[in-house]
């Protein structure tokens, strides 16, 4: 399944053009990293995040989750005023689906996300599940812009009980 995601975020890259403006908030995004627990053990992560804005409502937001063998789906919707020219305040809400016997819950995210320079961008971002309290995070991620529509970036992501480490790709629409 890694393959697979990771295979279509290629093509994609290959084959969409690369001159347009991107929009800050119509991208997918693939992360792929490492589950450090406190007490001790590491598991895999990954994350495939799709997020587009509309007319309707302002953003909306999927992510499929591998957060060391639990997968979560998580649905949602937000939005992001601009501050300044560069940088953006945001906020979604999400409906959380686990795999297993977990019962679902919601989550909020608040962050704020900004350009340093031409081609860095910053990201930091809070997150409050509702009865899964384990999973809630503060998140930095430092990205770099090779074309206006593809970055890089790594994450580091502060959990209640774990850590997570990754590396990520957005391509931007």
């Amino acid at each position: 399944m890694k393959k697979l995601i990771t295979a279509s975020i290629a093509a994609a890259t290959l084959t969409l053009s690369m001159g347009a403006s991107a929009s800050p908030f119509t991208y997918i995004d693939y992360a792929i990293g490492n589950v450090e627990h406190d007490g001790g053990g590491d598991g895999d992560y990954s994350n495939l995040s799709i997020s587009f804005e509309t007319i309707v409502l302002p953003i909306l937001s999927l992510e499929l989750v591998d957060f060391s063998g639990t997968d979560i789906t998580k649905i949602g919707a937000g939005t992001a005023l601009a501050v300044g020219g560069s940088s953006h305040i945001f906020g979604f809400v999400h409906y959380n689906d686990y795999s297993g016997n977990t019962d679902s819950d919601f989550s909020l995210r608040a962050g704020f996300r900004t350009t340093i320079g031409d081609r860095l961008e910053g990201t930091i971002a809070f997150t409050q599940y509702t009865d899964h309290d384990y999973y809630d995070s503060t998140k930095f991620s430092l990205g770099y812009y090779f074309t206006p529509n593809l970055s890089v970036a790594g994450n580091y992501e502060d959990l209640d009980s774990s850590n997570v480490i990754s590396a990520s790709a957005r391509l931007s629409f």
